[in-house]
């Protein structure tokens, strides 16, 4: 099958933050990278991609912790096995501290986006992430980066992290903005359960919901100001340095993953790897999400009511599902009326056009709930 995008999900981190909740592996071993690179290769030889990828995703885990020659078997298998074209947008997820001159080199002939998770500009608020860099890690790595010239820089930022005030976010932001990249993705806090930081939140005066919400409509505001619009809940860029990667799942394109937990989408059926190292690598099966093709499209619709533009005529029969089901954009006009009754001041409906406020981008689940109705 031809998939429009690849996730390839590089598990391994120095040490786990204390606020994340995605599959990772601490302190890996040579020998477990080594498996994983010897299989991520397997994969793809057995996969025929046919034409160029749209996108391709390393995400983490942490993929720049990889030795230099680990990271030079993978970009090897990249070319030798992923169709790309100079259109293709290719990114990896790293991290200031695992970065260095010759990691850069290795990947900037294959990468053109990079993704740099600092989380925090401030010291002591990614100590209390449980983040490793500081400040010294996060000027260097960002002078590297831009020294070779990749189209397209992210930044992570956390907001909403104990401690942290307004003031200090501003702070944040105006950091990033001036730091020379194209694209910034800003994440409320979230507890996860089972966390290092779950088990020490009350103890951290954490951020209540209401500042929270405050936080999000003051980033959205300043980055408009700075020129990076909002384009998606929790997304900021120059106008064109939208990621591709994102909104092709965002709006129902077929996807790819490799590694463990990565998921996989075909346009009608989703399945995700086991979230094990080692049952993966034994080739355990994936897990299958199938659902009546109509409840995938109501699924897609309402995920895609998580950007900005939200939804018209085009975006919704360009949806591959869509070629079979042919579902009529004049019934998602009239649900979305019915929806916008209830919540006027949330929903957007114009003739080709279903989209979420400013105010409904914040209360997307009360929109998502009150669709499934």
């Amino acid at each position: 099958m031809n998939f429009e995008n690849i996730y390839i999900h590089v598990p391994f981190c120095q040490t786990k933050c204390d606020y994340c909740g995605f599959y990772s592996v601490s302190s890996p071993d040579k020998g477990q990278i080594d498996d994983f690179i010897d299989k991520i290769e397997q994969k793809l030889s057995m996969t025929n991609l046919g034409q160029p990828v749209d996108s391709l995703y390393f995400g983490g885990g942490t993929p720049s912790l990889l030795k230099p020659q680990q990271l030079q078997k993978l970009m090897d298998i990249t070319r030798k096995y992923i169709p790309l074209n100079n259109n293709s947008e290719v990114t990896m997820e790293c991290n200031p501290e695992t970065l260095c001159e010759e990691r850069l080199d290795i990947i900037s002939p294959v990468i053109n986006r990079i993704s740099i998770g600092i989380q925090s500009f401030d010291d002591c608020l990614r100590d209390r992430l449980g983040r490793r860099s500081h400040q010294e890690h996060i000027r260097k790595s960002l002078e590297m980066i831009k020294e070779r010239n990749f189209d397209n820089i992210n930044i992570d930022l956390i907001y909403g992290i104990p401690g942290q005030t307004d003031k200090d976010w501003i702070s944040e932001l105006n950091l990033a903005v001036n730091s020379d990249i194209k694209h910034i993705s800003c994440y409320s806090l979230t507890v996860e359960e089972g966390t290092q930081l779950a088990e020490k939140i009350d103890n951290l005066d954490p951020v209540d919901d209401e500042e929270t919400a405050s936080m999000w409509e003051k980033t959205g505001q300043f980055l408009h100001k700075k020129g990076f619009p909002r384009y998606e809940v929790s997304n900021y860029s120059l106008p064109g340095a939208e990621c591709r990667h994102n909104m092709n799942v965002w709006y129902g394109k077929t996807y790819l993953g490799l590694g463990p937990a990565a998921s996989s989408f075909d346009g009608r059926i989703r399945w995700t790897q086991p979230h094990c190292l080692d049952s993966w690598l034994n080739d355990s099966p994936p897990e299958k999400d199938i659902i009546e093709p109509e409840y995938r499209m109501i699924e897609i619709f309402i995920i895609g009511l998580r950007t900005v533009n939200g939804w018209n005529s085009t975006l919704w029969e360009n949806i591959p599902l869509q070629q079979t089901l042919n579902i009529e954009w004049p019934s998602l006009i009239e649900k979305a009326l019915k929806v916008k009754r209830q919540y006027p001041e949330l929903l957007a409906v114009e003739p080709d056009s279903i989209k979420l406020t400013t105010k409904g981008l914040l209360f997307w689940n009360t929109i998502a709930e009150a669709w499934l109705e």
